[in-house]
């Protein structure tokens, strides 16, 4: 089927389009908000977006997500995330400290702690659902199954955690399951107005490489993941540093922008062990002298 763009149909149709409200997420970071624009309206991640998420293990890459997760539950979106590493149990821990300020011992396995958990559970009264699988998902078939139900059940934003691990085997097997688990995502979000969210590692080079940044090329599955993705965010491993015992300071790399410019200085943020916080420096906070450079 074929369109004239210079048609008046499709003149009218266009003009109505962009002039359509703006149906954006939130993910919490302001300056990454304000990049995204087109679809994203300066507001946060547009809708049927796919958006790549890369980090080095112990990084943050988990909790960044569950961070994007808390800001669009407090846009009023319902999530489908889906962990390939944690259970249910774990998932959920994380995500109740963070989205509700609660510090994480108090809610963990072996520190928990009844007052913490009471208001706790009042702080999520009224939150949108999140749905997690019930069982651990053993292959990109039973990922892109879970992604249908959770649309069915009106989700319209996706997380998965992470996409090397749809598959097991040698690399060439996880590469090639990597690989299929994107074009398969990516076509979904597309054809559902869903919003894709996925995490990655890095190849071996790039993984190995602290002296410096990792770029959009070294994603792990090659060309596919960084030609899908409107928007591939990198945790800089190598500038970053503890602060303290509760606190670490580094920078998020906006390696691809389809749809607006990347700060090729990277976004500052702070992350915060105690309730796994991850959030903007703001012009107080940031000083070079502080930060990893």
């Amino acid at each position: 089927m074929m369109k004239n763009v210079f048609s008046p149909e499709f003149l009218a149709e266009y003009e109505r389009h962009q002039t359509a409200p703006v149906d954006a997420t939130p993910t919490g970071l302001p300056t990454l908000d304000r990049i995204c624009r087109d679809a994203g309206g300066g507001k946060g991640i547009g809708r049927s977006w796919f958006v790549t998420v890369a980090g080095n293990p112990g990084f943050g890459k988990s909790a960044l997500a569950l961070n994007f997760a808390s800001a669009a539950l407090n846009h009023g979106e319902s999530i489908g995330l889906i962990s390939l590493e944690m259970s249910a149990q774990q998932v959920s821990t994380r995500l109740y400290a963070l989205h509700t300020g609660t510090h994480l011992k108090t809610l963990e396995h072996g520190g928990f702690n009844a007052q913490s958990w009471l208001e706790t559970k009042q702080k999520l009264s009224g939150s949108p659902p999140l749905y997690v699988p019930d069982t651990v998902l053993g292959d990109w078939k039973a990922v892109v199954e879970y992604t249908e139900q959770c649309y069915e059940a009106g989700c319209r934003y996706i997380i998965l955690d992470y996409l090397q691990l749809c598959n097991t085997g040698d690399e060439d097997t996880i590469y090639k399951a990597t690989q299929r688990v994107v074009s398969e995502l990516r076509a979904f979000g597309v054809r559902k107005g869903c919003t894709i969210l996925c995490l990655s590692q890095f190849n071996r080079t790039t993984s190995a490489n602290y002296d410096s940044p990792p770029r959009s090329q070294g994603l792990f599955g090659g060309q596919i993941v960084e030609a899908s993705s409107d928007l591939v965010l990198l945790l800089d491993h190598s500038r970053f540093k503890r602060e303290g015992n509760h606190t670490g300071l580094g920078f998020l790399l906006t390696g691809k922008n389809r749809h607006g410019p990347t700060i090729t200085s990277g976004i500052p943020i702070t992350f915060d062990y105690r309730t796994l916080k991850i959030e903007e420096a703001n012009e107080q906070e940031f000083s070079e002298d502080r930060w990893p450079t």
